[in-house]
């Protein structure tokens, strides 16, 4: 199988890294593209050795290449699907970040990646990596899926420690992996569902959101740049 990976910045591949671990194992054919980007190269580069580590080559830096910078996925929807069908024109599977409000990036990510799943006639997949659901101020919970029809499976030891390992690579993020990885250390579970479009038309959760929160950006900008883009291409 050929399965592509639609990721927001450059590091979100962590959230998923058991599931290309597991690909990659069993012969699959796996590409990555992340949506958003910065002016230099570092982040690229970190990500770019990190992919290498899981054995994975075929990588497409989208956001860089088509100037759309961190925190701004959500304003560039269609400029990111455009690129990313450009560049990739076919996947038996596509998997993204999941619509947990934890960054308007990794929201918008989804998006993007429902619309070419359905242009591609693949199904989309989902795997948690941060929100703020049932937490307050700055706190977050990692790999915590919200809402119902996740299915897991346990993670060895092995993995959990592999996967907290990627963090090295993200020097340019440090303050960030902090506070994530006791997170990913204490994650014994691998958690994945089906991507469906009914569920991108409503807020993520009840409560305020992690990036309304953290980066001040409201859900009502989110959804007024959103609302075009689901009704053209999810509608």
């Amino acid at each position: 199988m050929r399965l592509l990976f639609v990721f927001a910045h450059q590091d979100d591949e962590v959230a998923a890294a058991p599931r290309i671990r597991r690909a990659v194992a069993g012969g699959d054919e796996i590409a990555c593209a992340f949506l958003t980007g910065e002016r230099d190269s570092v982040r690229d580069d970190e990500s770019r050795r990190a992919l290498a580590f899981l054995s994975v080559t075929d990588v497409a830096f989208i956001g860089s290449d088509a100037g759309i910078d961190d925190g701004t996925l959500v304003e560039n929807l269609d400029l990111a699907l455009t690129s990313l069908a450009a560049r990739f024109g076919g996947a038996d599977e596509v998997w993204t970040l999941a619509w947990e409000g934890g960054h308007q990036d990794h929201d918008a990510a989804q998006l993007v990646a429902l619309a070419l799943a359905r242009r591609l006639r693949a199904p989309c997949f989902e795997v948690p990596l941060y929100t703020g659901f049932g937490r307050v101020g700055p706190f977050f919970r990692v790999n915590h899926p919200i809402g119902d029809g996740w299915t897991s499976r346990k993670l060895p030891l092995r993995d959990v420690w592999k996967n907290a390992a990627l963090t090295r690579f993200y020097r340019s993020q440090r303050r960030t992996w902090l506070a994530l990885l006791p997170g990913l250390l204490t994650t014994r579970r691998g958690y994945v569902r089906e991507a469906d479009a009914a569920r991108v038309l409503s807020r993520p959760h009840e409560g305020p959101l992690f990036y309304e929160r953290r980066f001040r950006y409201p859900y009502s900008r989110f959804e007024a740049h959103a609302r075009p883009f689901i009704e053209a291409r999810l509608g």
